[in-house]
């Protein structure tokens, strides 16, 4: 590895497992020391010890996201013990399928409050450390390729998603005279435990074998397969990185061509 993130102190929402553990493997192996936070509290632990284990420097925090004092106390607990944080990656996030007319107000709002409230309230808290220390930093919000356009059954989710770039587009402007680059990742296809639970619930949705519907999925993405989820972490090094020094307020689309068509 380049040590691209060598010395940097880095703090990681959603890092129990998928792109958000691939996310904090990666910062370490860049050489930065991390936090992971996560609803889970027994898999971000053990997410933490599997770093550990690897000889990296990490540690586990639980944090619900939608919950402005958890998010508040992870980020004291983050000073004490790092003296602040140069990158935060607000990756948390839940997904809901339904069509419009079968969505329930108390489901719409849940995957608003986690997706993006919970993004709203950790770049907050988080920013405002680095406001206050004045060193600058870096924020990579995880959107999503359905951020950029909607679907069927992803009206809550694409909404939510759509609203994380808003958020990202304005924190860039307001952060940018103290040296903050605020960024998004989309993601298109992903292959995790969300991905597979994706196409069961879309399957049955649509009267489809869930066999069925990855393949036609698949074959809408040019480069004929889903991204790895070391693969989507790489776009958030690049953006954590000096690599990235005179990019904000972007959204990065990692979708294996999805968005231009096979």
């Amino acid at each position: 590895m380049s040590g691209l993130l060598e010395g940097k102190r880095a703090f990681v929402t959603g890092s129990a497992r998928g792109i958000g553990f691939a996310v904090a493997e990666r910062f370490c192996e860049e050489g930065a020391v991390v936090a992971l936070g996560d609803v889970c509290r027994e898999e971000v632990s053990e997410a933490a010890r599997r770093l550990q284990d690897a000889g990296h420097e990490a540690f586990e925090l639980h944090v619900n996201v939608a919950d402005e004092a958890s998010v508040e106390e992870a980020a004291r607990i983050c000073n004490e013990r790092l003296g602040g944080v140069d990158v935060l990656v607000a990756n948390a996030g839940v997904l809901y399928l339904a069509p419009v007319l079968q969505t329930s107000r108390e489901a719409w709002e849940r995957v608003l409050a986690v997706n993006l409230t919970g993004a709203f309230l950790t770049c907050k808290a988080f920013a405002r450390g680095m406001v206050e220390r004045g060193r600058g930093g870096r924020i990579v919000v995880t959107s999503s390729l359905f951020g950029r356009r909607g679907g069927r059954e992803n009206a809550a989710y694409s909404a939510s998603k759509f609203g994380t770039i808003g958020l990202v587009e304005s924190l860039a402007a307001e952060l940018a005279p103290h040296g903050i680059l605020v960024n998004a990742v989309c993601p298109g296809q992903v292959d995790t435990e969300m991905m597979s639970g994706l196409f069961e619930r879309r399957a049955g949705l649509r009267g489809m074998e869930a066999g069925e519907l990855e393949e036609e999925m698949i074959s809408r993405i040019p480069l004929g397969r889903m991204a790895s989820p070391r693969e989507i972490a790489d776009a958030f090094v690049f953006l954590a990185s000096g690599l990235s020094g005179y990019m904000t307020g972007q959204s990065l689309v990692v979708d294996g061509g999805w968005s231009v068509g096979p």
